[in-house]
């Protein structure tokens, strides 16, 4: 199997860093060894949504409220609510309407998408279909129809969103429902959030939420994890390829997530294939937290340099090598055999095949010389990857009896040959986290003081992955 290592080739290139839907766990691909980095940070929250009302709950008074349309009274009760202590009570009089309340906000101007949620509660009578409604001051309010009314007796969440076209603005937003006299229907947890999508309720009174003023008084965002990190302990994060089960990641079966903080590095992903990850929270107390998954893809690497020989247990010794004729590969068969009296045909049995076998010979030069010098006479496990094209599936392998010529003169190539056996994959369990180039060695070796790390690292996932993830 003759290879030729070319120290000039390109190496892949990277996708953009990729991170799960839900923001808690992200991978980069690592361009010089083609592997992945792998994180995961709990402290971040699940979104980031803002309510722009002012006064959403009412947990004071009816302040930053009004009241919308006619022949309705309005009333902040506290022996119901859905959130806090006291919601808006609402009770219709006189001839059928549609009425409710109006929320104050933060002027919003054309062009803003918007968000718009309530829960409502219907108390008694049976309130037809209304609007959900945007008002600049007086103007004739925006009215966005409810497709429906929820049933009595239970809070419910509905919602809309709306574009400010030209010329629109709007400093409330409220809602409407249509009721005869005698309706009564209470409405709590009001928002407005930029932006089409829904979250979960916001105000400063929640869990992970701050006031951005005045409490009740003031817009509010989350900023916290919904989780709690500082429960979790460790991360155990899985691989699955195409076809395949599910497999632990080196490095990540289990990783340390001290308060919720973690990285891992793979450079076992087979090349130019989609492959999902799966990172799930372990808690303090051995207890299974949230789980959080993303695809990610290590590109093949281009012809001629398309085949990798990496260490499984230092990533950063890896060479990529121009292949220029394939080995024959040799899988030992298993039969016994036994002679059976008054028969010509003897007794067998047949075993699944031996693990392949071949012969290779790889050409280097430069600094690769030591390199492959150390893949092949250190032992160890190593791993040979291609591109699919050359139809090779990776193999996890032994090498014997290496040799080293030098080939003209002693600046010149050198060319190796080494024995190949297939073996299993290594066992992943309570393996510690390698990323090449990276370690605390090196980092002893660039910085003179910790307070030159920590002026350079503003996190401990920046310093777990060398600056990687922020």
């Amino acid at each position: 199997m003759p290879m030729i290592v070319d120290p000039s080739a390109p190496h892949i290139t990277p996708p953009s860093p990729v991170v799960s839907p839900d923001g808690w766990f992200k991978a980069s691909v690592d361009t010089l060894y083609a592997g992945v980095v792998l994180a995961v940070d709990y402290t971040v929250p699940t979104d980031t949504a803002q309510n722009l009302a002012l006064n959403p709950s009412l947990e004071n008074d009816l302040t930053n409220t009004v009241t919308l349309g006619a022949n309705v009274s309005r009333a902040r009760i506290t022996s119901d609510a859905k959130y806090g202590s006291a919601c808006a009570e609402h009770t219709h009089t006189g001839a059928a309407s549609q009425a409710g309340s109006l929320w104050l906000m933060p002027e919003q101007g054309p062009g803003t998408e918007l968000r718009i949620s309530f829960w409502v509660k219907v108390v008694s009578g049976a309130p037809a279909t209304g609007y959900i409604a945007l008002r600049l001051g007086t103007n004739t309010p925006i009215q966005i129809p409810l497709v429906s009314v929820p049933a009595a007796g239970a809070w419910t969440r509905l919602d809309a969103t709306y574009t400010l076209g030209p010329g629109e603005s709007a400093d409330r937003f409220g809602i409407a429902l249509n009721g005869s006299s005698g309706t009564v229907w209470r409405a709590d947890g009001a928002m407005c959030e930029p932006g089409l999508e829904l979250h979960d309720y916001v105000d400063g009174d929640q869990p992970g939420c701050v006031w951005q003023g005045t409490a009740h008084a003031s817009t509010s965002q989350r900023v916290t994890s919904a989780v709690t990190p500082e429960t979790i302990r460790k991360v155990r994060i899985t691989r699955t390829d195409p076809g395949r089960d599910p497999v632990p990641v080196r490095s990540a079966d289990l990783a340390w997530a001290i308060g919720g903080v973690g990285a891992a590095y793979d450079h076992e992903a087979p090349l130019g294939a989609a492959v999902v990850y799966t990172a799930t929270a372990v808690r303090a107390d051995g207890s299974d937290g949230p789980t959080s998954a993303l695809a990610v893809m290590v590109p093949e690497p281009a012809v001629p340099a398309d085949v990798w020989i990496k260490s499984v247990d230092e990533p950063g010794l890896s060479a990529r090598v121009t292949v220029t004729a394939w080995p024959q590969l040799q899988w030992e068969s298993r039969i016994d055999t036994a002679d059976v009296a008054g028969s010509r045909y003897a007794a067998t049995a047949q075993d699944v095949y031996a693990s392949a076998g071949s012969d290779i010979s790889i050409d280097a030069q430069g600094d690769q010389i030591e390199a492959l010098r150390t893949l092949l006479t250190t032992p160890g496990v190593r791993l040979i990857q291609t591109r699919s094209a050359n139809r090779r599936p990776d193999q996890f392998v032994l090498f014997a009896t290496p040799t080293e010529s030098v080939d003209t003169t002693p600046d010149a190539t050198r060319t190796f040959t080494a024995a190949v056996r297939e073996v299993e994959r290594p066992g992943t369990a309570n393996q510690p986290l390698r990323i090449p180039g990276w370690s605390y060695d090196h980092l002893a070796a660039q910085y003179a003081s910790y307070s030159a790390v920590e002026s350079t690292f503003g996190s401990y996932l920046a310093l777990a992955t060398n600056g990687v993830f922020t």
